[in-house]
């Protein structure tokens, strides 16, 4: 099977309008994103959607060339990194933002809004944009 570029295309789309939302929000200094609940929300399923829209992005790559199917979001990120598309450095980033993305769909514990902002505003951006530089690379080269 082909790898479907308007597929990718769409996919990388919707991650990163979610960037620029991310972007937004570490514009803010951390106390003004504090008391702004919209943005805490927002960020938040920034969060999700750049996961989840990397997992669906990552898997139509492996099944398409490599005839890889994961079994879940984070071994998408280890796949990835096997077959050469990603870095290590960058597969271990997303892996993190994957149980972040837990955290936050199943709320298995308070998730604690001044570490997202820090974090977005640290490494985080910057993993989530080598993710998508990586992955147009890789389907530039196709």
């Amino acid at each position: 099977m082909k790898i479907d570029v308007a597929r990718v295309k769409r996919l990388l789309y919707e991650i990163e309008e979610a960037i620029r939302m991310l972007e937004k929000a570490v514009s803010m200094s951390e106390e003004g994103f504090l008391n702004d609940i919209t943005m805490r929300y927002a960020v938040k399923y920034a969060i999700i959607k750049i996961v989840e829209a990397s997992a669906v992005l990552g898997t139509h790559i492996l099944e398409s060339e490599y005839e890889l199917v994961p079994e879940s979001y984070g071994e998408v990120f280890d796949l990835l990194s096997k077959v050469g598309v990603l870095d290590n450095s960058t597969a271990t980033g997303m892996k993190k933002l994957v149980g972040l993305r837990n955290l936050l769909v199943h709320r298995y514990w308070v998730v604690d809004d001044s570490r997202i902002y820090r974090e977005a505003k640290g490494r985080g951006l910057g993993i989530i944009k080598k993710f998508v530089e990586m992955v147009y690379a890789y389907v530039s080269g196709r």
